[in-house]
């Protein structure tokens, strides 16, 4: 039967085996040190901002206190705010420099609005 099935089929090549184990190692080192870089990448931002508290004062200002990390000193980029009211419109935008984050300080920052807020929410920060 052997004999049958190695006419029909031919015989198995043992460099074969060797090959497609040695192949699937390499790809799976590197999918793993892939994987690797990207959570290393992710779990340490450049800019991390976090909106502590935010206070409605009127019907046309806001606010907002945020606590903030940088990488290094030298980082340079945005964070974006945004105020909606209770039907879900935007009612005011404030986009923020790492310079005027870094200069509040854990301070209030005052954002005008078009009418009164109910949510206050970071939106993304980005770097330049």
């Amino acid at each position: 039967m052997s004999d049958l099935m190695q006419d029909r089929y031919g015989a198995k090549s043992p460099r074969r085996r060797g090959v497609a184990i040695a192949a699937t190692t390499v790809l799976a080192v590197v999918f793993l040190g892939w994987l690797g870089w990207v959570a290393w990448f992710h779990s340490s931002p450049a800019i991390a901002v976090e909106l502590s508290s935010y206070d409605v004062v009127s019907a046309h200002e806001v606010k907002v206190r945020l606590e903030s990390r940088f990488g290094d000193d030298d980082v340079e980029g945005s964070c974006l705010i945004r105020a909606t009211a209770r039907d879900h419109t935007i009612v005011g935008e404030l986009n923020l420099t790492v310079a005027q984050i870094r200069e509040a300080d854990g301070d209030w920052i005052p954002m005008t609005t078009l009418s009164r807020a109910t949510t206050v929410e970071k939106i993304s920060c980005t770097e330049r």
